[in-house]
């Protein structure tokens, strides 16, 4: 297992409450991380228990190129199951991205999702932060920070698409949807352009999908709210097509320069000071850590997965246990989400 600290000084006891109950009555779905029923506190920390994912998160696993429209398919049918389980609780997730995406086996063939620290009940109005931009759609980033705002299921449309062109093409779409990043303007344009010289107002990322997969982005990638889709059925309309063109085969057919196309797919780093403080918490309390070198993580990961086959246990119930902060103990899925019914009754 592993485990999920949440330092004190930023984070609420009824915030900690709140992603605890979240992640692990949600995790009754198989594409949702198991949370078990072990929570505690120390000096500075709020604790809680989560399952290892072998592989890491789906950052640490795509390549320039993707990781290939098999697998592509393969994530999206399951993380868009995981997204209609948590929507069925009326439920937002807010934060789904890569680093969120947990890989189980090397073929993608398990997936799960984590990171409910930013769920909320669907049409609460929260405050906007700082936010990972890549991943927000435009009508939250044209809100000023410290602004209100409505949450809604299409929040989740969006990232989800994020997720899978990223999956499908190794690239992020545009660093931010805004009118000052020049990709989304670009992409703005060609969707409103209604098909009408669609082949040269087309951006160059989108020319590495097929005109099925293409149709897909603007359905999912539709940058006016209310005509973008709250939900995520229509997914299953796409499967069976075709979704790499031929342009995918050799990318310098798209551009001579593919790194100006590749926005960074990793997280930005923490501050040094803050990083510091919480090394040094963590040595206080005779944690040994060590600083990574995330590119030669990554390479290890790469060579792990091509050489590792990863046997799956059959799952087994949760088992009750007892936590320390006196947080519910449910054992079977079914009470799981019979609590978080009444949970979500109580949110907001």
């Amino acid at each position: 297992m592993v485990l999920k600290s949440l330092p004190k000084n930023y984070t609420a006891v009824k915030d900690f409450y709140r992603e605890f109950h979240f992640s692990y009555h949600l995790s009754a779905h198989r594409n949702i991380v198991s949370t078990f029923d072990v929570a505690f506190q120390t000096a500075s920390f709020y604790v809680f228990a989560q399952e290892y994912a072998p592989l890491g998160d789906l950052t640490s696993n795509i390549s320039d190129t993707g990781i290939g429209e098999l697998h592509s398919k393969s994530v999206a049918k399951q993380l868009v199951s995981a997204i209609q389980y948590i929507h069925s609780y009326d439920l937002v997730h807010r934060d789904i991205k890569l680093d969120n995406i947990l890989v189980f086996k090397s073929d993608f063939s398990r997936i799960k999702l984590c990171d409910f620290g930013e769920t909320r009940k669907n049409g609460n109005w929260v405050t906007r932060r700082n936010e990972w931009i890549p991943y927000m759609p435009p009508e939250i980033l044209a809100i000023d920070t410290e602004h209100k705002y409505k949450v809604e299921t299409s929040h989740d449309v969006w990232q989800f698409a994020v997720v899978l062109f990223v999956c499908l093409t190794g690239c992020l779409p545009w660093q931010k949807a805004s009118s000052e990043d020049p990709r989304f303007v670009s992409y703005v344009y060609w969707v409103s352009s209604n098909g009408i010289m669609s082949p040269f107002r087309r951006p160059k990322l989108f020319k590495m999908l097929t005109s099925n997969a293409q149709r897909m982005f603007r359905k999912f990638l539709q940058p006016n709210v209310q005509s973008r889709p709250s939900v995520l059925d229509e997914v299953q309309n796409f499967i069976d097509e075709r979704w790499l063109s031929k342009y995918m085969l050799d990318k310098s057919k798209v551009s001579d320069d593919i790194d100006e196309l590749s926005p960074s797919l990793y997280s930005y780093q923490t501050d040094q000071e803050e990083n510091k403080k919480f090394l040094l918490a963590f040595s206080n309390c005779g944690i040994e850590t060590v600083v990574v070198d995330r590119a030669a993580k990554k390479e290890r990961i790469k060579q792990w997965i091509q050489s590792s086959v990863i046997e799956e246990e059959d799952e087994e119930d949760s088992s009750e246990g007892t936590s320390k902060l006196s947080l519910s103990r449910k054992g079977s899925n079914d009470s799981k989400e019979n609590e978080l019914y009444a949970l979500t009754k109580r949110e907001g």
